[in-house]
């Protein structure tokens, strides 16, 4: 996988974070389009050191997958 510098972190996106902390978790969330993001508090005060891109995964899949897969989400 490819993962990007935290830095490079892209508002209105649905991303992995990726921690260097074996400890902490990967999470989904999604990061709005004023740069905000919204995570679990299990990796509230933590830095993580890369994201992965999930909104490119979704971008070819017909609407109704994407309903399907909003709503297990």
């Amino acid at each position: 996988m490819n993962w990007y510098p935290i830095e490079a972190l892209e508002p209105g996106k649905l991303v992995v974070l990726h921690f260097r902390d074996e400890t902490a978790p990967q999470c989904v969330g999604y990061v709005e389009r004023d740069g905000v993001c919204g995570w679990p508090e299990k990796v509230t005060g933590r830095r993580p050191d890369g994201w992965l891109d999930l909104s490119s995964l979704f971008s070819g899949m017909t609407t109704e997958i994407r309903r399907a897969v909003a709503a297990t989400l």
